[in-house]
C-alpha cells in the first residue's frame, strides 16, 4: 500500500503564500475603493480584441497508477512511490476574443518550467532507501480558455475559466533517443484546466489574478522498460498555478 507522505502533500512554498496573498487581497482592496473612484477605461470590455502578457509560478506533481508487476517478487524491496510536489514557473501572451457580453475565448501561448518527482521508497538490509527519479524539463504551451464573467462593479469584476492545455517538450532529447536508467516521460500532455480571477481596471491597464487547476487526461509515462517505469503503469500530471495577468 503506497504511504501517504502528509508533508509533501501540506508542503507550502514562501512564494505561493505571497502569491496567494496578492492573489485575494487587490480585489477586496478594490471592492472597499470602487465607491470613491471613477470608472476606468469604460469602454474596456465592448473592444472586440484585447493582447496582454501573463506571468505564472505552479506547484506540479503526478497522479500515479501502480502496474500489476509492482506486487511480483521482483519488486519486493520497493515499498511506495511517492509523488512530490516542485515548484516551477510560465511566461506567456495573452490574446483574448470577445464571444459574448458576458464570455470571452482566450489563447494563452507560452513556455513553462516543470519538474515531476517520483520518490522511491526501498528497503535494503531493514533500512529505506530513497531513491528519486525526476524530470525537469521546457515545455510550449496552448491553453485555449473560455472565460465566463460577473457583471462589472465599478472597477471590479469577478469570472471563471476552464478550458485544455496541450503542451509539448522544446528541451532535452526525445524519450526515445534517450539510453539512461531515468524517469522517461512523454514530450506531449494534454490537461483540462479551470480556475477563477478577479479583474481589476486601472487608468492604463487591467490587472488580473488568477488561480488555476489542472488535471493531465492522458498518460505522461513513456513506454519503455527501465527500474523507474516497470512499476508504474499509468502517470497523469497535476497541477496548482497562480497567475498575474496584465491587458
Amino acid at each position: 500500500m503506497q504511504t501517504i507522505n502528509l508533508r509533501h502533500q501540506l508542503n507550502i512554498h514562501g512564494y505561493k503564500v505571497i502569491l496567494l496573498g496578492l492573489l485575494f487581497t487587490l480585489p477586496f482592496q478594490a471592492l472597499s475603493q470602487r465607491r470613491y473612484e471613477k470608472e476606468n477605461l469604460p469602454n474596456y470590455d465592448s473592444e472586440l480584441i484585447h493582447y496582454g502578457f501573463y506571468l505564472g509560478g505552479h506547484s506540479a506533481s503526478m497522479k500515479l497508477k501502480y502496474d500489476d508487476v509492482y506486487l511480483s517478487n521482483e519488486f519486493d524491496s520497493l515499498h511506495s512511490i511517492v509523488p512530490q510536489s516542485s515548484p516551477g514557473f510560465t511566461v506567456g501572451f495573452i490574446l483574448n476574443l470577445r464571444a459574448a457580453q458576458y464570455l470571452d475565448f482566450r489563447v494563452l501561448p507560452g513556455v513553462g518550467l516543470y519538474q515531476y518527482t517520483l520518490n522511491y521508497n526501498i528497503y535494503d538490509n531493514a533500512q529505506t532507501i530513497l531513491v528519486q527519479g525526476k524530470k525537469e524539463a521546457f515545455y510550449a504551451e496552448l491553453p485555449l480558455m473560455m472565460k465566463y464573467k460577473s457583471q462589472r462593479r465599478g472597477n471590479f469584476r469577478a469570472y471563471i475559466i476552464g478550458g485544455v492545455k496541450p503542451s509539448y517538450e522544446v528541451s532535452g532529447k526525445r524519450p526515445d533517443e534517450v539510453n539512461e536508467d531515468i524517469l522517461l516521460l512523454n514530450t506531449f500532455n494534454l490537461a483540462l484546466e479551470f480556475g477563477l480571477g478577479f479583474d481589476i481596471y486601472y487608468e492604463f491597464f487591467k490587472f488580473s489574478p488568477e488561480i488555476r487547476f489542472s488535471r493531465g487526461v492522458t498518460n505522461a509515462l513513456f513506454s519503455t522498460e527501465n527500474s523507474y517505469s516497470r512499476p508504474v503503469q499509468q502517470l497523469t500530471t497535476n497541477a496548482v498555478s497562480i497567475y498575474l495577468q496584465f491587458q
